[in-house]
């Protein structure tokens, strides 16, 4: 489907020229070729996000689907700036930001189903609560793997590790909109380095870590605030970097990575 799909795309566009061209050869358009593509580009736009439409339905990719819905946004307004109806050029396409939020509204108003859990691991997985406020009962799929590495992908809702003596494992957590709460403190730590990295789009991450346990964290947030211990950012597209001394050498430490879009970062010691 995916070669089918490409073909066609491409025959539109040669269909589109040529139209163009022939209409232009034998009189019917006037204007130059340059104000022909300036005023009717949208309108080819608009054909193409319909084709890539068909593509992303039918490969069912949440990240087709998005870049879809961004590319036939940014279509449409260009297509009622040519019909006089609003203003709106191609250098606009950055306050199409809120197209996220409606993106992720409709996702939650078609979804079938309710929170995703994957779980990458031979780990317990009721070391891990997951918070819906919508329904209590949540829909898992469960995958082990020989793999040391744990990898958990959450679609939304908030994601907290606080029981007494949950072991602690490298993890990869992942969530497209929610909240992090990881309490260390109250974790059976292994002596080694534990990397630990957190991503999402939406959302605050809070860590507590023991004071007896040397940290390094790298924290990127394009849109809010960063807090690790006494440093602070609260400045667009931040970055922070903190290193407790004497890391290199010690042997029980954590290393954590934590990249959001928009949201806080907040680690704190116990």
């Amino acid at each position: 489907m995916r070669q089918s799909v490409n073909q066609f795309i491409f025959a539109a566009i040669l269909l589109f020229l040529g139209i163009f061209l022939l209409l232009m050869n034998i009189g019917v358009i006037s204007l130059e070729i340059k104000e022909v593509i300036v005023e009717f580009y949208p309108f080819f736009f608009l054909l193409v996000s319909f084709l890539l439409m068909i593509k992303a339905f039918k490969g069912h990719k949440k990240g087709s689907l998005f870049w879809w819905f961004f590319y036939f946004s940014f279509s449409i307004m260009l297509c009622l700036d040519r019909l006089k109806l609003i203003t709106f050029h191609a250098g606009d396409f950055w306050r199409l930001w809120p197209v996220v939020f409606i993106y992720f509204g409709l996702i939650l108003l078609i979804k079938k189903d309710k929170v995703k859990i994957y779980f990458k691991s031979d780990v317990p997985p009721d070391v891990l609560i997951i918070n819906d406020d919508e329904d209590e009962e949540h829909e898992s799929n469960v995958t082990s793997t020989i793999s040391g590495k744990k990898m958990k992908s959450f679609s939304i809702g908030d994601v907290e590790f606080k029981k007494s003596n949950w072991s602690l494992e490298p993890m990869n957590l992942r969530n497209s909109i929610g909240d992090y709460f990881i309490d260390f403190s109250k974790a059976y730590i292994p002596e080694k380095e534990t990397p630990i990295v957190v991503q999402g789009w939406i959302g605050d991450v809070k860590m507590i870590v023991p004071d007896d346990v040397p940290v390094k964290v790298e924290a990127k947030v394009k849109i809010g605030d960063i807090r690790i211990f006494d440093l602070r950012s609260s400045e667009l597209n931040r970055q922070l970097i903190f290193e407790t001394p004497g890391y290199n050498e010690a042997i029980k430490k954590l290393n954590i990575t934590i990249e959001l879009k928009i949201g806080s970062v907040r680690i704190d010691q116990a």
